[in-house]
């Protein structure tokens, strides 16, 4: 069997990360001793180096690995390290092999994503018959699945319903969207991407024929671009939820987590900030708005399907009464599970 140490990138790998070691704990130890934040960031960066990797690994192993995942666990840690070292101080104990110790702040602030994905995972599989929740989940005619029937009212059904009462089946289903949406405890950047790529320019352009923007995605993140433009997130939170009010409906509001997490610190580049004072789109581009965008409607139209479960008969009204020809399918039916 041949030992690790006799396999030359190996040694290579581990002599690398010795001097990562290294270089870490000579940053902790200037950073503890002066509290100067250019210590801080270049400690972030060898970290993150040191365990990138370790972390992608263990988000893949456990069937959770994307972008967001990564990220969540990445700012989870750093936030970790920065909160260790202020400990440190307070008691006046250095910690000796520190830059070690950030191994399992990493590990855990990793596995925290996973208990939180699995959690979420098992929280959609109540069964209907013997199938699992999903948007694909066929309905009680057999023919269509909910993703299917979460649809466009303003070409009407071949029913013959009313139009009233179609508008009423898709406003009770884009009101259960929202509300998902605004209680969903994701983090704000990615919460407000799908307000303003997907949610405002269907709102003023489909209820109230205000605006119109193309039905490209891109266009819409475009649009979403222009309209946050040099907007820092604490206002277009405010300006948002001002807007759902008036817009949507006057129960719409920010969940407490939203607030709490715009007070947390961030890190914007070599920048230590709160998130509240970031101006979005000088640190968002727009292809960033259309992935976040993409990803945080999936979340929430699973979470709409789990809530209008609870209303048979409105699954049922939006069976017969929600029309095929749909003008704006990519806001509710969106992503399905692959």
């Amino acid at each position: 069997m041949v030992q690790e140490r006799n396999n030359p990138s190996s040694t290579t790998q581990n002599g690398s990360n010795q001097e990562k070691f290294k270089r870490a704990q000579e940053l902790y130890e200037k950073y503890y001793a002066s509290n100067n934040e250019a210590y801080f960031d270049q400690l972030i960066l060898v970290t993150d180096s040191i365990y990138c990797r370790k972390i992608r690994n263990l988000l893949k192993q456990n069937g959770c690995y994307n972008d967001d995942s990564e990220h969540a666990a990445m700012q989870e840690a750093r936030l970790a390290i920065w909160e260790r070292i202020q400990k440190c101080r307070k008691s006046g104990e250095i910690d000796t092999d520190f830059s070690r110790y950030c191994k399992g702040i990493y590990y855990h602030k990793a596995m925290d994503v996973v208990r939180k994905h699995n959690t979420y995972r098992s929280h959609f599989s109540d069964k209907i018959g013997r199938e699992p929740v999903s948007l694909d989940t066929l309905l009680p005619d057999g023919s269509k699945s909910l993703g299917d029937t979460v649809e466009d009212i303003k070409n009407g059904p071949e029913t013959g319903i009313s139009l009233d009462e179609q508008r009423r089946v898709f406003n009770s289903l884009f009101l259960l969207y929202c509300q998902s949406l605004v209680n969903a405890k994701a983090e704000p950047p990615r919460e407000l991407a799908l307000y303003y790529a997907r949610i405002l320019p269907h709102v003023l352009h489909i209820n109230h024929e205000i605006e119109t923007i193309p039905e490209e995605k891109m266009a819409s993140a475009k649009w979403a671009f222009e309209r946050m433009k040099d907007k820092t997130i604490k206002t277009l939170g405010e300006t948002s939820e001002e807007e759902m009010k008036k817009l949507i409906s006057h129960t719409l509001s920010w969940c407490k987590s939203f607030w709490d997490q715009l007070e947390l610190p961030v890190y914007i580049s070599t920048e230590k900030m709160v998130l509240k004072d970031v101006v979005y789109t000088s640190v968002y581009n727009k292809g960033k708005i259309e992935d976040w965008s993409e990803s945080m409607h999936k979340t929430v139209v699973k979470a709409t399907f789990k809530e209008a479960l609870k209303d048979p008969k409105l699954v049922e009204l939006a069976t017969d009464y929600i029309s095929d020809r749909d003008k704006i399918s990519c806001l509710i039916k969106g992503g399905r599970d692959k």
